[in-house]
């Protein structure tokens, strides 16, 4: 494997740099609340945005962690995302798909210090030089350092059970040259209860997985930039990510007969070693016109991710405590990526401004499984397990649009179109859409301001999720792809108004999806065997509404509070109900500031989430509650930051399925409480 950290070229976005304010300051930018260098925990808007370095609370955790700091989005114990009831709202890396962030994201995100990528903004209506995928949107991790930042910040951290957070930031600016080079390595011992109890109609398996790992992650980038001229800079970019950690399971698993009678009772080992390996390199060139606000931005960029699992099985008969089978499982997944653009924009006379660029991607991953089992003293293979598949796709992309400016009235009118080739297994699709978008704002003054947006979306099936093979490593959930799944094309209108007053933000919003081709697990029977299979099964729609707010009655205090409420529908009669089900879910995020002194603040901060609806089932409600507390020494040259995240271990997921075929309830749990104690110093 790859070990070395990979230079590459990236830009500076100029808009997203800004000097630091005084601590009492309250100053608006781009539509978000900050409070001097630091946004304000929970900020709504059409952009809402997570500056992780001034959230007290997240600041030393992972970015499932902070992320579910986010108005109308939440991270479960395994990291997955959900933003406005979806859970397939894509992820990028400064603007850019990445392989690691698709099936193994939320392996990723529970392992990522969040302050590497210390700002987190999540767009529902992204620009249209953005890419279209994504539900309800995209999340976009990125950082925030200008010259006027320290050229060099170290951060030291440290938590129960053997946790242990260490980074570097140099962020340096001789001449024409920008290097902000970054570093971050984490550990910590984890532990996870995994229970579930599945229904069948030829019986019952109850299965027990306690688990524990202590994962070690490696992050690091080097950003270069140079300019050309005053108004041409270059940038090279690199990034390497290492994860790997082994971990011990052991599984208890009771079979019994459909009268409740104990027919087989077995305790599986299973030792795991995983390791995740990602890099990439980048190069950015833009060109910034003569006349202000136009440009010409050119994108290359290469990433790699690769995925090995080892997997060693011994079953176990508890009642002699002998060995009575063996067998393992070996997983390798390779993915390259290949994403290049050219984006222009020029302001034309009359108010009229031009957005116009393309978009490639090129995407080729290999899967493969060996699995054997040991049968006297020999191993054998096992061909149920053992999977070799290959996938590529190659999406064209253009698009162009207007927007024009009146006195209080603006308005945009684009459209994507895009070409897609794609092999999965010996199967061949070529698909071409267009992805149109509309948006009107009207701003009476300067507090109030309304918008109203049409944007046409797509979900593109994961290349794991085309594959035919069948998948048995889950004997209580065999499941398989469909290389002739079609993409998923989602319709979303949105009514946003936003209230800028005098220490005090409102920020309400309507918003209504529609999605046709859904891709869903099917339950099908082959021959015997039980199968969710892969399918587009219809259409569904979801109408939602969510409320941010911020307030700041004195100069010392801020309050934050954001709710979401939204209307879920599944066709059931797909998934084996006897009709559609729905739900009416919703959350509440809360956060109370408090500046004792101008170097002394406190922070608690949580949520509630109600019932969730899944393809199957639902997840039952759940909530926690968070503090933290963050001090400035050495003439704020110095910051220790004390933070008890889940201070009730109240984040115990269980979700439940019910069916005429299959009933199930699991449980997932890990990590309790978890405290953190972090020194940054600033030199």
């Amino acid at each position: 494997m790859k070990k070395s950290l990979f230079t590459s070229l990236l830009w500076a976005v100029p808009y997203f740099l800004f000097s630091q304010t005084p601590v009492d300051t309250l100053v608006q930018l781009q539509n978000i609340e900050i409070k001097g260098s630091r946004f304000s925990g929970l900020s709504g808007g059409e952009v809402k945005r997570l500056q992780v370095d001034g959230n007290l609370t997240s600041l030393p955790t992972t970015a499932a962690d902070a992320l579910r700091q986010i108005p109308s989005l939440s991270t479960d114990i395994e990291g997955g995302i959900t933003f406005r009831g979806s859970n397939e709202t894509s992820a990028l890396l400064n603007r850019v798909p990445y392989g690691l962030l698709e099936e193994y994201s939320g392996d990723m995100l529970i392992q990522l210090p969040a302050l590497f990528f210390n700002q987190m903004e999540v767009l529902a209506a992204p620009p249209i030089e953005w890419i279209p995928d994504g539900d309800a949107g995209l999340l976009n991790l990125t950082s925030t350092y200008s010259a006027q930042d320290s050229p060099l910040q170290l951060t030291l951290g440290g938590g129960w059970n053997e946790r242990y957070n260490a980074g570097a930031v140099l962020n340096l600016h001789p001449g024409k040259f920008h290097l902000l080079a970054r570093y971050n390595y984490r550990r910590e011992f984890r532990e996870r209860s995994f229970n579930k109890t599945t229904t069948t109609p030829t019986g019952t398996t109850a299965m027990n997985n306690n688990a524990s790992a202590r994962p070690d992650t490696h992050l690091a980038d080097l950003e270069l930039g140079y300019d050309l001229t005053a108004k041409d800079r270059l940038t090279l970019y690199g990034l390497y990510y290492l994860m790997d950690y082994y971990r011990y399971g052991g599984i208890n698993n009771t079979r019994l007969n459909p009268q409740g009678e104990v027919m087989n009772r077995m305790l599986r080992h299973r030792h795991n070693n995983q390791q995740q390996e990602a890099y990439a390199a980048e190069m950015r060139w833009k060109h910034l016109f003569a006349q202000p606000g136009d440009w010409l931005e050119f994108t290359f960029n290469y990433n790699n991710f690769v995925y090995d699992e080892d997997n060693d099985y011994q079953n176990e008969n508890p009642q002699t405590n002998a060995i009575v089978a063996q067998d393992n499982l070996f997983i390798r997944q390779q993915k390259d990526n290949y994403y290049w653009a050219v984006n222009y924009r020029k302001a034309m006379d009359h108010g009229f401004i031009l957005k116009a660029g393309y978009l490639g991607r090129y995407k080729k991953e290999n899967y493969t499984a060996d699995a054997a089992n040991l049968k006297e003293g020999s191993w054998v293979a096992n061909p149920q397990k053992t999977d070799d598949y290959d996938f590529n796709r190659l999406t064209n992309l253009v698009y162009a649009s207007v927007e024009k400016q009146w006195d209080n009235i603006s308005g945009e009118v684009g459209l994507q179109a895009e070409q897609s080739r794609q092999k999965a297994a010996d199967v061949e699709n070529n698909y071409f859409q267009l992805y149109p978008r509309l948006r009107f704002t009207f701003q009476p003054d300067r507090m109030n301001r309304y918008t109203l947006a049409y944007q046409q979306r797509v979900i593109r099936p994961l290349g794991v999720e085309l594959n035919p093979f069948i998948d048995r490593a889950d004997a209580t959930f065999v499941k398989q792809g469909n290389p002739d799944l079609m993409n998923e094309i989602i319709h979303s209108v949105e009514l946003a108004y936003q209230l800028d007053g005098a220490g005090f933000r409102l920020s309400p919003a309507l918003y209504y999806r529609y999605k046709d081709n859904r891709i869903m697990d099917v339950l099908q029977t082959i021959g015997e065997e039980t199968v969710w299979q892969k399918q587009n099964v219809g259409s569904n729609s979801q109408f939602g509404a969510e409320l941010s707010t911020a307030w700041t009655p004195v100069r010392f205090l801020t309050l934050s509070l954001s709710g979401h409420l939204f209307r879920d529908e599944i066709d059931g009669r797909t998934i084996g109900y006897n009709e559609k089900k729905s739900m009416t879910c919703w959350d509440v995020k809360g956060a109370l500031n408090i500046h004792f002194t101008p170097d002394t603040e406190l922070q608690i901060d949580g949520y509630h989430i109600s019932d969730q609806l899944t393809p199957q089932g639902k997840i039952k409600s759940h909530a926690t509650l968070n503090a933290g507390l963050s001090q400035y020494l050495m003439d704020r040259k110095l910051r220790l930051n004390l933070s008890v995240n889940n201070l009730f271990d109240t984040l115990k997921e269980t979700t439940l399925i019910d069916t005429e075929a299959l009933q199930m309830r699991q449980e997932r749990n890990r990590d309790a409480r978890v405290s953190w104690l972090t020194a940054t110093y600033l030199f």
